[in-house]
């Protein structure tokens, strides 16, 4: 059976038709594409620092949420609402909603790594609250309860520093450092502080490169004794201008 012409006509034309169509498919499929490939590396840098947000949110770190934030939010649902309505490039690139989108998700990101950076290392002194070690040091009498206690938190204290150098990577490294925290609080109640006040002269000044002879009293000597701390000490010559 012979098809007619005009039928022949009228499937060549549905044919060129799809073609087209499909033409203007690939071109669009094309566009989309480009834009896709804008936004992924931004969106993934904001997604990070956002799931770093979240982890400290989770472990009840208040992490406040910048205004650029909420900014890049609204007017990506701007853009979401035009292109489901109408699933075009075009459409996303209308004005200037597509750059200003980039540029917002971008600042947004910046700000709330920034946020979280600030979180983190604000947390450090909320979580302990006790004092240097080196501010420590100066305020206890090296006895050797004293002095054991405090190269454990000496020790302690360095590593609790060190967790904040850089973000935690899990909750676990936030637990971590709570254990830590506990470790120093309960480590620094060890800490003796009360003594005489010839002891504390002495010891302060041992601590500050050498006592002189005349502060070692006979109630210097005495607690030295008690404390079984008599054999921590020498007698040193000083230097001519008189330091150690």
């Amino acid at each position: 059976m012979k098809i007619s012409l005009p039928a022949r006509t009228k499937a060549l034309r549905e044919r060129l038709v799809a073609l087209d169509l499909l033409g203007a498919n690939v071109k669009e499929t094309g566009l989309l594409e480009d834009l896709r490939t804008d936004l992924a590396p931004l969106a993934a840098e904001l997604s990070r620092a956002l799931d770093q947000r979240a982890l400290l949110l989770g472990s009840g770190i208040e992490t406040p949420e910048p205004p650029s934030l909420r900014t890049a939010r609204k007017r990506a649902a701007t853009l979401l609402n035009r292109f489901s309505a109408e699933r075009k490039a075009a459409v996303l690139k209308e004005r200037t909603g597509w750059a200003s989108l980039l540029k917002e998700i971008k600042a947004a990101s910046t700000d709330v790594s920034a946020a979280v950076v600030e979180a983190w290392k604000g947390y450090r002194h909320t979580v302990f609250t006790g004092e240097l070690p080196t501010l420590v040091k100066g305020r206890i009498a090296f006895t050797p309860t004293n002095d054991a206690a405090f190269k454990t938190y000496e020790q302690l204290h360095q590593t609790f520093r060190g967790e904040f150098d850089k973000l935690p990577a899990d909750a676990a490294a936030i637990e971590r450092v709570k254990a830590l925290a506990a470790r120093l609080t309960a480590t620094a109640k060890e800490f003796d502080f009360d003594v005489p006040v010839d002891v504390k002269r002495f010891l302060e000044a041992i601590q500050s490169g050498g006592a002189r002879l005349d502060l070692l009293t006979e109630a210097v000597l005495e607690w030295l004794n008690e404390n079984k701390a008599f054999g921590n000490y020498r007698i040193v010559p000083g230097s001519a201008d008189g330091s150690r």
